[in-house]
């Protein structure tokens, strides 16, 4: 285990940090927020002298203050082929091609609002976001080398957490959000020009007149399909991680746990990743007893065995550990707690990978 950099955190689960051997995180300040955006070497045999005083680290971009003076994670997205970043902050979507290369390319119009995650293709030519006006949030496309923005879907309920499936990028995903006791269609997609639910959580529980209420879905690199968690907090099981399927396949239950939160599953699909509210190896679900701790647990998908790989504080964004498996599935990188309280990146080695390639 090691620290890949203090005072920043780590992109959203389901956006992409990685760029060749390098890790676009956010600059972070209590208090504050984000500050800018850097690109460190991310594995420690690769960094210079002096362990994590060598991260070789390149600025991206800096970060004003918000107009609102709401103090914010950041939360870029890097396109797998090219490298480029994308980010929204304070209602305007930025690009960067290169270090200090950044550009202003959209700013949400006067009466409205852009929602802090946005999703670029892996060519970086398109990007997608979700703008909110009154009860309404609409997800729009923008041609980055044409300029061309196109109006998605629009629903007049809470839609957020729009991205797009890494396997097949004419699939976009996005979310219901809410509580999510209160939400039973929390997962939907767009495709072919139609926006529809893709899991029925009353169909899975194991309660009749009940629903699993879940939420943290990232769409998978492997298959068509997402990884989301049913809570511990659902008063309908089973609980755990599953995979969910736009087709005709059922979901399936990929790791049973009264405390999972959020997820992410390495390329090629054989190990899971998650959190935990609370300590794994403790009675209880969801928050009952959390202690203000938080489990990073690896999952072997096949099998469901599974390996507590740390443990660290948990808070308000962006503590949250949100573990992410580096492309090569040999590492799950999260964000941890520092004993001075602030953020770090921290690495761990995949016990159960014997390979790089």
């Amino acid at each position: 285990m090691h620290i890949v950099a203090t005072g920043a955190h780590l992109t959203y689960p389901h956006a992409n940090g990685f760029h060749d051997d390098r890790l676009v995180l956010a600059r972070y300040e209590p208090g504050v927020g984000a500050t800018g955006l850097v690109s460190v070497r991310r594995r420690e045999e690769e960094r210079g002298p002096g362990g994590g005083g060598g991260l070789d680290e390149w600025p991206v971009a800096t970060i004003a203050p918000r107009r609102d003076g709401v103090v914010r994670p950041a939360y870029p997205d890097v396109a797998r082929g090219t490298g480029r970043t994308v980010w929204i902050w304070d209602d305007v979507l930025y690009i960067a091609d290169r270090p200090g290369s950044v550009e202003r390319v959209y700013q949400a119009p006067p009466g409205s609002a852009l929602q802090d995650l946005c999703s670029v293709t892996a060519d970086g030519g398109q990007v997608a976001m979700t703008l909110e006006t009154g009860d309404e949030r609409t997800c729009l496309r923008l041609d980055l080398a044409t300029g061309a923005l196109t109006e998605v879907f629009t629903m007049s309920w809470f839609a957020n957490h729009v991205h797009h499936c890494p396997y097949d990028e004419s699939w976009l995903a996005f979310s219901h959000e809410g509580p999510a006791r209160d939400t039973p269609d929390r997962m939907w997609a767009w495709h072919d020009d139609t926006a529809r639910c893709v899991l029925d959580q009353a169909a899975i529980s194991d309660t009749t007149g009940a629903f699993v209420a879940v939420g943290h879905e990232r769409w998978l690199f492997h298959d068509l399909g997402a990884a989301v968690i049913g809570y511990g907090e659902s008063a309908a099981g089973p609980r755990g991680l599953y995979f969910v399927h736009p087709d005709d396949r059922p979901p399936v239950l990929v790791g049973a746990g009264d405390r999972f939160w959020h997820c992410d599953v390495s390329r090629d699909g054989r190990w899971a990743a998650v959190d935990t509210t609370g300590p794994s190896d403790l009675p209880g679900r969801g928050w009952q007893d959390a202690g203000g701790v938080s489990d990073v647990l690896l999952i072997d998908v096949a099998s469901g065995d599974r390996v507590r790989l740390a443990r660290t504080p948990a808070s308000s964004h962006p503590y949250h550990p949100h573990p992410v498996f580096s492309p090569e599935g040999d590492v799950v990188l999260f964000n941890s707690t520092e004993p001075d309280g602030a953020v770090a990146v921290t690495a761990v080695r995949n016990p159960l990978c014997t390979s790089t390639t």
